[in-house]
């Protein structure tokens, strides 16, 4: 059940606030939209027909929000939170087009509208997360059960506060009596916990409408998203491939090959000047080429701006890449830092061997190790890899190649190009760098 927060101006009762204020951010990013638009202030016929129209977007903004539950708990990781604004905003986007279309007067230019929905996101997803921070800060904690052996409690106390940043975990063993799940406001379970016992906290979280986490194994992966069918009578459960439709493919290389040309052409004075800097610092070419895993297993070279030293791998042999890794150029830990050593990628995603979105390609050297100690492992190439992707966002860097797996499986199997957008514009919003390649001196 957790607490209550007791009052205060980012109390559950005031959520009402939100609304207001999304209204008010509304206006202020259509605002900021025309001006951008017609360098300065529009004209009174162009205003005049936004004003007409600024209460039913409003109206619509409100009652899309709440659907996606952007008026409800607080009780969103900033990852979900983010993922329901930006569907809320796209879905609000064409809810507005709409309404300009169907509107009778004139005057409402589109390209207003296609501005200010770009703007909305970072807008709106930075004041939802502050209003979330604000609205915990003096919360009193939330009881967590953390369903593990001993020794993985550390571990489990840092899961649950990914899930809310004001917690207290109790564990118990997996092999414990079952407590009362009602006083707990949430409940993670561990990976190793006995299917049975596993069951026995699902059907009372459910009852008790708690939210469950628990760490999938691979059946787990495999058996996401199974269809109930019917065989003779008898209940059976019929799996879902590992794979992207046939025709959301052909959509997705469609839209790469647009992104990727018109990235190449508007970047291209930017990367002339990173190759320069690149070759003023140290010796040797500014490009990379490696060789990396593309969908159905097969090999293809990934280029990348150099950020390590030339031979950088020539004692070591292939590594990992450490945290700190002495091998990185002062520009090479700038690039890194802002992702800009992956924007040579594009000519790979204009040749099909990569996507914008999708599973991080890895090296084969590794990629044969992966196979041997991960028996799903290979399920994460039937679909292209991407220049980010969940695993990249919600995994991090220091992710267990398992873990990573698990969410490249999990991406490919419930693709969608919402998705797509809302990893797009996640990696826009995000500073810090989780994702950084794997050891190679082009990383």
């Amino acid at each position: 059940m957790g607490h209550r927060h007791p009052g205060g101006l980012f109390s559950p009762r005031n959520r009402w606030m939100l609304a207001v204020v999304d209204v008010i951010l509304l206006n202020a990013v259509t605002t900021l939209a025309f001006l951008l638009r017609f360098w300065g202030l529009p004209s009174s016929y162009n205003w005049a027909a936004y004003m007409r129209l600024f209460p039913w977007d409003a109206a619509a903004l409100v009652v899309i929000f709440y659907v996606y539950g952007l008026y409800g708990s607080r009780k969103h990781t900033s990852s979900d939170l983010n993922q329901r604004v930006v569907t809320a905003v796209i879905v609000n986007g064409f809810a507005t087009l709409a309404i300009t279309f169907l509107a009778t007067t004139i005057g409402f230019p589109r390209s207003v509208f296609l501005i200010s929905a770009f703007l909305q996101v970072p807008v709106f997803a930075l004041w939802h997360r502050l209003y979330r921070s604000l609205s915990l800060k003096d919360a009193p904690p939330t009881n967590v059960l953390a369903v593990c052996p001993p020794g993985e409690t550390d571990a489990m106390v840092r899961y649950a506060g990914q899930y809310l940043p004001r917690i207290d975990v109790r564990q118990v063993a997996p092999d414990a009596p079952l407590p009362d799940v009602a006083a707990f406001g949430a409940v993670l379970v561990s990976r190793d916990t006995d299917p049975i016992v596993r069951r026995r906290y699902f059907i009372e979280c459910l009852r008790l409408d708690i939210p469950c986490f628990w760490m999938p194994d691979a059946y787990d992966l495999l058996v996401a998203g199974a269809d109930l069918t019917a065989l003779g009578g008898t209940p059976f459960m019929e799996l879902q491939p590992v794979r992207i439709r046939r025709g959301s493919m052909a959509v997705k290389r469609v839209a790469d090959i647009v992104l990727a040309a018109v990235g190449l052409l508007v970047l291209s004075p930017v990367m002339a000047v990173i190759a320069i800097l690149i070759k003023r610092e140290s010796p040797g070419p500014a490009l990379y080429w490696q060789e990396r895993i593309t969908v159905g297993g097969r090999i293809f070279s990934l280029v990348k701006f150099r950020t390590m030293a030339v031979d950088a791998e020539a004692e070591t042999g292939p590594i990992l890449a450490a945290e700190r890794d002495g091998r990185v150029t002062r520009v090479g830990r700038v690039l890194r830092s802002a992702h800009l050593d992956e924007l040579p990628q594009l000519w790979n995603i204009l040749r099909g061997e990569m996507s914008i979105v999708g599973p991080r390609p890895e090296r084969p050297v590794f990629v044969d190790g992966f196979r041997t100690a991960i028996p799903h492992y290979d399920l994460r190439h039937n679909a292209p890899p991407g220049l980010t992707g969940l695993a990249q966002l919600e995994g991090g860097y220091w992710a267990s190649p398992e873990d990573k797996a698990a969410f490249d499986v999990h991406y490919t199997k419930t693709h969608s190009f919402i998705r797509d957008f809302w990893l797009i514009a996640t990696t826009a919003l995000r500073s810090e760098r989780k994702d950084q390649d794997k050891g190679h001196p082009g990383a």
